[in-house]
């Protein structure tokens, strides 16, 4: 209960603080973390619940915002947006807290009972206590001296993300996310059927939602744990990794449109928009990234238009020519690519992977230059043959990691 009020106090406070510079923050008038923490006192003279909450948490939450904006003036992010309630819900706490084996000292709470996942390495520096559904979570960040990466050999490949197959890399690899069961999906239209009927502000909603919350936290924690081994699997076996620049946001936009110029096919692409963001495209790709620039490599984007259409081997387009048949665009068949210029024939989304490749290794070569400023490309070629030789491990270019 005082878990929740304190998530309660600093959502609060997050918007208020966000109310008042939208009112009140104009040129010349400096309304920054500062202010808002100065004026904290004041608060909680007005609202004694307030003085329930740990202080540092709400200073926190004033930190939130400060950062927000900064993204925002850095134009990384849009504006912030109010903190809604039940929807990422945490506070943080940077210090006073006490860390032991299965238990956990926070200001104001005490010791805390706890399940701990793994051992602590380095020196904790703040604990984020959160809620997913009906289960509360304390992420430790810890300060630990990361060692030099080892020295590899360079190993490229490219990865296709889609929805069917998951991620498909350039050496033949296919390695699916779970989808979510039409059993699962009829019984969350369930829960949301019995959360819709229950009358707002009653006990029998609130139990409604836990479990609907419940339910979601358990899809979203599946699709994390296979996210994390695939962008393990592909960050451990190459340093050199090329994936496509999705705009995922653009992707899952809806389609209602407006009243005046309402949208079409809605439920086709509200059914797409769940089917892109059931397989967590855009997780992979942060994952992977992360993970490979800890092991020393790199990862890079590239243009997404035409690589489900574009020949890996010979590295035309089918709209170049003037072959007007149903080959036109090499897809045979969702799963079989089959080129109408030159005849090459393979899976398409590991095709697709192997010309994604092809792109990453001109990215690679552009910013690989020698001592005279001549661009050297960084698997011996920029052919898309020669990428998808070097991918498939037959005749990879075996060099050392600087």
């Amino acid at each position: 209960m005082q878990l929740s009020m304190t998530l309660g106090c600093c959502r609060l406070v997050y918007n208020l603080a966000l109310e008042q510079l939208r009112l009140f923050g104009r040129k010349g008038r400096s309304l920054n973390y500062n202010t808002g923490a100065n004026e904290l006192p004041a608060l909680k003279k007005a609202f004694p619940f307030f003085a329930d909450a740990p202080s540092q948490c709400l200073q926190q939450a004033l930190r939130d915002l400060e950062d927000a904006f900064q993204r925002f003036f850095q134009k990384v992010a849009g504006y912030p947006k109010p903190r809604r309630k039940f929807v990422h819900e945490s506070c943080r706490f940077p210090q006073g807290f006490t860390i032991e084996r299965h238990r956990l000292k926070l200001p104001k709470f005490g010791w805390l009972k706890m399940a701990a996942h793994r051992k602590l390495k380095g020196r904790p520096t703040s604990v984020t206590v959160s809620r997913e559904g009906d289960r509360w979570y304390a992420s430790i960040a810890c300060e630990v001296e990361m060692p030099n990466p080892q020295v590899r050999e360079i190993s490229e490949v490219g990865v296709d993300l889609n929805v069917i197959t998951g991620a498909v890399t350039s050496d033949g690899q296919i390695l699916p996310m779970p989808r979510t069961s039409p059993e699962a999906m009829r019984q969350l239209a369930r829960l949301q059927k019995s959360l819709a009927r229950k009358k707002k502000g009653s006990r029998n909603r609130l139990k409604a939602r836990r479990a609907l919350a419940r339910f979601h936290a358990k899809l979203a924690r599946r699709r994390r744990n296979a996210a994390h081994l695939i962008s393990h699997q592909i960050a451990q076996q190459h340093t050199h990794i090329a994936f496509e620049d999705l705009r995922l946001k653009n992707m899952t936009a809806s389609a209602k449109g407006t009243l005046a110029e309402p949208g079409r096919n809605v439920a086709a692409k509200a059914g797409l928009n769940r089917s892109i963001l059931d397989v967590s495209l855009g997780q992979i790709r942060s994952m992977t990234t992360y993970k490979t620039a800890w092991a020393g490599g790199v990862c890079v984007e590239v243009d997404a238009r035409h690589t489900s259409q574009r020949c890996s081997e010979c590295d035309g387009h089918p709209q170049d020519s003037q072959i007007t048949e149903h080959l036109q665009h090499g897809r045979v068949t969702r799963d079989r690519f089959v080129c109408p210029l030159c005849g090459y024939e393979a899976h398409a989304d590991i095709n697709a992977a192997r010309t994604i490749l092809a792109l990453g290794c001109h990215r690679w070569a552009a910013s690989t230059t020698t001592a005279g400023g001549a661009p050297v490309a960084a698997c011996g070629g920029l052919r898309s043959k020669r990428a998808r030789e070097a991918g498939s491990n037959d005749q990879g270019i075996k060099r050392l990691a600087a």
